[in-house]
């Protein structure tokens, strides 16, 4: 007598309180905002934006943030290869502008784990340059995935190292210190 074993997807439990892994390294071409128009350098113009730009290099590979289950891929005029992440409580994980994904439809997705790598950017995002899309819904409603991530990235250049913290109210700070 031959049984299968079915192995249970993981109870995804997001909240307010979880915190992510950043899906790419990369700085913030541009940020959520959607209180106030935010500049659009390839559109020449502001308009409100439900996600972060995160740059990074075509090719880089795109971590889930978060475990999650793969809920939709579409093809997207403005963000390219989108995939929409189901991960607990009604919150929905979005990554756009990708390529080569690794990831189908229903799949379950471990935090860490690669969906994609990022694709070139549209004609949307064309000044800005290659860039992950990063966005967050709530029951439907756009978040701002900053709230979710941890508040200290370090980047280096030429010999010099910043720190960005980023306060509560969304604003980045820049420390910086001589780096040998």
């Amino acid at each position: 007598n031959t049984s299968a074993s079915v192995q249970e997807a993981p109870k995804l439990s997001f909240s307010e309180d979880t915190l992510m892994e950043w899906p790419v390294d990369g700085n913030i071409l541009m940020d959520y905002n959607m209180d106030q128009t935010v500049y659009f350098p390839t559109l020449d113009q502001y308009k409100l934006s439900p996600a972060i730009a995160v740059q990074a290099v075509e090719g880089a590979p795109v971590l889930a943030s978060v475990p999650g289950t793969v809920y939709s891929i579409e093809e997207n005029a403005q963000t390219g290869t989108t995939v929409t992440m189901e991960i607990g409580s009604g919150y929905q994980a979005i990554y756009g502008q990708l390529t080569d994904l690794t990831v189908q439809e229903g799949d379950t997705v471990k935090e860490g784990e690669v969906i994609g790598y990022i694709g070139q950017p549209t004609k949307y995002y064309s000044k800005e340059g290659s860039n992950l899309y990063f966005a967050m819904k709530k029951d439907g409603e756009p978040v701002d995935p900053i709230a979710y991530l941890p508040l200290e990235k370090i980047q280096i250049f030429d010999r010099l190292l910043f720190i960005e913290t980023r306060t509560v109210d969304g604003i980045s700070k820049f420390r910086k210190l001589f780096f040998t």
